[in-house]
């Protein structure tokens, strides 16, 4: 693979990056599911653990796939799923629809991560470029992030039309992004689908990873970082009905969300250098656990601006951690140690979303919150602890 071929995949992995999302849905989510999917809160948050708890067996299996015959040919399969997800989603007039996108979300997404990933670092590593991995994957999740933005200042104002507006412009971006995955030129030689192979080939990493304490580690703080997220995003649409904001507000807050994200997604590796590696896992951890906690202790209007800083993680930790474990792992089972990182995430995701929609049926979703915050903050006390013995 030469310079010409490298650049031309970097540039098409950011436009594919930005399009296969759905980037007009994020601010009225939890919304449609709960009027047009029918569902109530309790439902979202059992159903998204038992998809994540599906997602869980198949991510390391499919990371050792991309792994064995390419990442080109996963990526496009799990493309190709999310387009027919976003379908069902559209036309969701019951829970059997939103089911059903869910478990095509949960394949596509097994297809595609880690093997995205692993794709961009290695198209660069083939010129010895890898050193700049964090810049242009802090830039392509940047540029997601700043689509999304627009996309959701308008997605408020088209809900109140009709709320099947925003998800029917999702889908032919989607659309597009497969035929951008077809145009790859995969960076590395690629075999014949052999199941022991697959086998062995996790069977190796999943040895690699754990005699290895600081992949340990990495994987640990992405899985309390990544659970923390998802629970408190899945709770931001049911905060603004319960301090009655006006729906059409909702798209005007994500743009906010997607503008401070986009920010520290782009400046993350200058961010990164200033303030080094172990002031950046602090900060995160303290600008996730404590606005959770504000939030659910004082639930009012004024308290949405907390979720402003959690937005600063989420652009920031992609391209940190993308990084972080990407220097700590080998070329051939890359795309299989990363998944394992997501499979452990997913894991976790379904126990805790699963208690956390146990909690919504008991407690309210102040209180919920409150136990949530103090959690991610005892968890992260520990995290920090165990860092300064593993990295020092």
């Amino acid at each position: 693979m030469n310079e010409v071929e490298v650049k031309r995949n970097v540039s098409l992995y950011k436009w594919f990056f930005v399009l296969v999302e759905p980037l007009f849905i994020g601010p009225t989510l939890i919304f449609y599911l709960q009027h047009a999917g029918k569902m109530s809160l309790s439902h979202i948050y059992i159903m998204e653990a038992i998809v994540v708890g599906g997602l869980v067996l198949l991510e390391i299996p499919s990371g050792a796939l991309a792994d064995l015959i390419g990442r080109k040919k996963t990526i496009l399969l799990g493309t190709l799923l999310m387009l027919g997800s976003k379908i069902f989603l559209t036309i969701a007039g019951s829970p059997v629809y939103v089911w059903i996108s869910n478990i095509l979300w949960m394949i596509s997404l097994s297809m595609r991560s880690g093997a995205d990933s692993a794709f961009l670092y290695d198209s660069l590593k083939k010129v010895g470029r890898e050193n700049e991995y964090k810049k242009i994957e802090g830039a392509a999740f940047g540029n997601l992030l700043l689509t999304t933005a627009v996309c959701s200042l308008f997605a408020g104002f088209l809900s109140e039309i009709n709320i099947r507006i925003p998800f029917m412009l999702s889908i032919p971006g989607i659309f597009i992004s497969c035929f951008i995955v077809a145009s790859f030129k995969e960076p590395m030689q690629t075999e014949k689908y052999n199941f022991k192979k697959q086998k062995d080939l996790m069977k190796i990493s999943i040895l690699f990873v754990k005699s290895r304490k600081k992949i340990k580690w990495i994987i640990a703080f992405a899985t309390l970082i990544s659970v923390s997220s998802k629970i408190w995003f899945f709770s931001y649409n049911p905060y603004f009905e319960l301090v009655e904001l006006d729906l059409r507000y909702y798209g005007i807050v994500f743009f906010f969300f997607n503008i401070i994200a986009w920010f520290f997604s782009c400046y993350a590796y200058i961010l990164e250098k200033k303030i080094n590696e172990r002031s950046s896992i602090v900060s995160m951890i303290l600008l996730i656990g404590a606005p959770i906690l504000l939030m659910g202790t004082f639930v009012s209007k004024i308290m949405i601006s907390m979720t402003f800083l959690q937005n600063i993680v989420r652009g920031f930790v992609k391209p940190f951690l993308g990084g972080f474990l990407n220097h700590h792992i080998d070329s051939k089972n890359r795309a299989t140690v990363i998944s394992i990182k997501s499979a452990v995430a997913g894991l976790a995701c379904f126990f805790f979303l699963s208690l956390f929609g146990l909690f919504l049926k008991i407690w309210p979703l102040a209180f919920s919150l409150q136990i949530l915050g103090v959690s991610v903050l005892i968890i992260g006390l520990f995290l920090v602890i165990q860092y300064r013995k593993i990295f020092r």
